[in-house]
């Protein structure tokens, strides 16, 4: 299959390839992940079409506008004002405009789409910047906060712990396989460095240019994902029942009561 920006989200696309945001989501509910595998069925929530706006500005203004044209039932009411969540993300691109180092590291080619071999399954990438000249890959993200941190469930300790908000959300997942795919898609000896711009959601949009390079670190990422996607693959392929994590939207909606627990085995959802 011969992915394009038009297919690159499809659920055929999402069957024939492994993705970063797919292999997150085994991890996190294997039931949900497979349920939106087989129907293609995947909500465009509020903060998932707000990042997407502010991917559309970085591309330039042809893209932002067709985008804006795209999605207006989305982005404006009925008086073609937009809503609050669009006014917000319009300050978060003003915030990130007004930065000229910014600007100078948004310049590349934008959504570049790759694929490789990762430990015998064919992946899929898109880059949000790929800077040559410069020999580094960027990711552009949205986040609630830069600077404050985020519960997440430590498998290690049986506790909530806090974490900045690249751990939070698994950013250097993302950061080792877009390097390696990368690296062999290009018949490469060493990865690209690899940076994030953040823009928060915050009153007061705050951002950041995060370098998250670190070689010892994406190698442990990357055994963890050798380790975990035999397992996967197999749920992928329908050979093993996916496991239910019961705390996701789709467990909660599909929920069927079949004992009754203790109330010491209530513990926070991540």
């Amino acid at each position: 299959m011969i992915l394009t920006h038009e297919n690159y989200h499809s659920k055929e696309a999402n069957i024939e390839y492994m993705g970063v945001s797919q292999y997150k989501s085994f991890r996190k509910c294997e039931a949900d992940t497979m349920h939106w595998l087989t129907t293609g069925n995947q909500e465009d929530t509020d903060a998932l079409m707000v990042g997407k706006y502010v991917h559309k500005w970085s591309e330039g203004p042809e893209a932002f506008e067709q985008f804006k044209a795209d999605n207006s039932g989305y982005i404006y009411n009925k008086k073609g004002e937009p809503y609050k969540s669009f006014i917000k993300a319009d300050e978060m691109i003003n915030c990130l405009k007004s930065d000229d180092k910014v600007k100078f590291y948004l310049q590349g080619s934008k959504e570049v789409i790759l694929t490789a071999e990762l430990f015998g399954t064919p992946w899929k990438i898109m880059i949000d910047v790929d800077n040559d000249k410069l020999n580094y890959l960027l990711d552009l993200k949205t986040t609630k906060s830069i600077s404050e941190w985020g519960w997440v469930w430590s498998p290690d300790e049986s506790r909530n712990i806090k974490v900045p908000f690249i751990e939070e959300w698994q950013y250097l997942i993302q950061a080792a396989v877009y390097s390696e795919v990368e690296r062999i898609a290009r018949d490469r000896d060493k990865p690209k460095d690899f940076y994030m711009i953040a823009v928060s959601k915050e009153k007061i949009p705050d951002h950041a240019i995060i370098d998250l390079t670190d070689p010892v670190r994406m190698e442990a990422e990357l055994l963890k994902i050798k380790e975990n996607l035999p397992h996967i693959l197999k749920v992928k392929s329908g050979e093993i029942e996916p496991a239910r994590c019961e705390h996701c939207d789709y467990c909660r909606s599909t929920k069927k009561v079949d004992k009754i627990i203790h109330y010491t085995e209530l513990r926070e959802a991540w």
